[in-house]
């Protein structure tokens, strides 16, 4: 009985040995591989993975704080302004819903010409002299072409002289004393109604203005030039950061958000060409 034991374990201990064998070179085959978790220690990186020898991270670089880095050609510019001034600027929206106030210096040169619309159903001419404010009291809009922009101690400065300004259609109501002329014929008005069309313009002449008050954030973009100063910080593709107190763009595309902050302050956010 002892012999038969004996033997009996001795089997057995041969299959399990055999078993063993088996799966062992089924592993090393790589069979059965998508059932294999591989432990890879903190602070280690998978051979291939991004960031492996070989196989560098790709990131974009990022400027002190956290902000992403303006892109290659740009630099960013952000701070507090004492002073702003921009050539070819656009407002965005570009169109200046009603009501809406005109400034002008009265004097030779100064003022505007509405062109393109009817007044009482006839071709008409609106022609103001400046002096007192152009006031758009009701109506669509007037769509400005890219003009000066200045910043001043009543806000941003738009000057709309020597530039041809869009009338958008519609019905409008103007709240000035200017002169109508129709067929040759120019009458003053103390106040007019009229409707522009599809031409209608406006050519505004000398100083000729619109004031953006400290109401809100105004967005400008160019091209044109550029001319800031303040306390600034300029931010170039790389990430790096310098202090500044002059930032100057002689011609080229830029993105300004400009704000008001307490205390009659105002502040910069940009991007520009380098």
């Amino acid at each position: 009985m002892r012999l038969h034991w004996f033997v009996g374990l001795c089997s057995i201990l041969v299959a399990a040995i055999g078993t063993t064998v088996v799966v062992a070179d089924r592993l090393d085959d790589g069979a059965g591989a998508g059932d294999q978790v591989i432990d890879v220690p903190d602070g280690t990186v998978p051979p291939g993975a991004s960031g492996a020898p070989g196989n560098p991270t790709t990131s974009t670089p990022t400027a002190p704080g956290g902000a992403v880095a303006p892109a290659a050609g740009q630099v960013r510019i952000t701070g507090s302004l004492t002073a702003l001034h921009l050539d070819g600027a656009v407002p965005q929206p570009r169109k200046v819903p009603t009501p809406l106030t005109l400034v002008s210096q009265r004097g030779f040169g100064n003022g505007g010409e509405l062109t393109g619309v009817t007044v009482g159903g006839r071709d008409s001419a609106i022609v103001w002299d400046g002096g007192r404010p152009f006031v758009l009291s009701s109506g669509p809009a007037l769509v400005l072409d890219p003009l000066p922009v200045d910043l001043t101690g009543e806000g941003l400065r738009l000057t709309l002289g020597g530039g041809v300004h869009a009338v958008a259609r519609g019905a409008y109501r103007l709240n000035t004393p200017v002169a109508v002329g129709s067929a040759g014929v120019a009458t003053p008005r103390d106040a007019v109604d009229f409707e522009a069309g599809a031409e209608a313009r406006f050519e505004a002449t000398g100083d000729t203005a619109l004031v953006l008050g400290p109401t809100g954030p105004h967005r400008l973009t160019g091209p044109g030039s550029v001319h800031l100063e303040g306390q600034l910080a300029i931010t170039d593709s790389s990430g790096a950061t310098r202090s500044a107190t002059v930032f100057d763009l002689a011609d080229g595309p830029f993105d300004l958000v400009v704000t008001p902050e307490p205390g009659g302050t105002w502040s910069v956010v940009a991007t520009a060409a380098a």
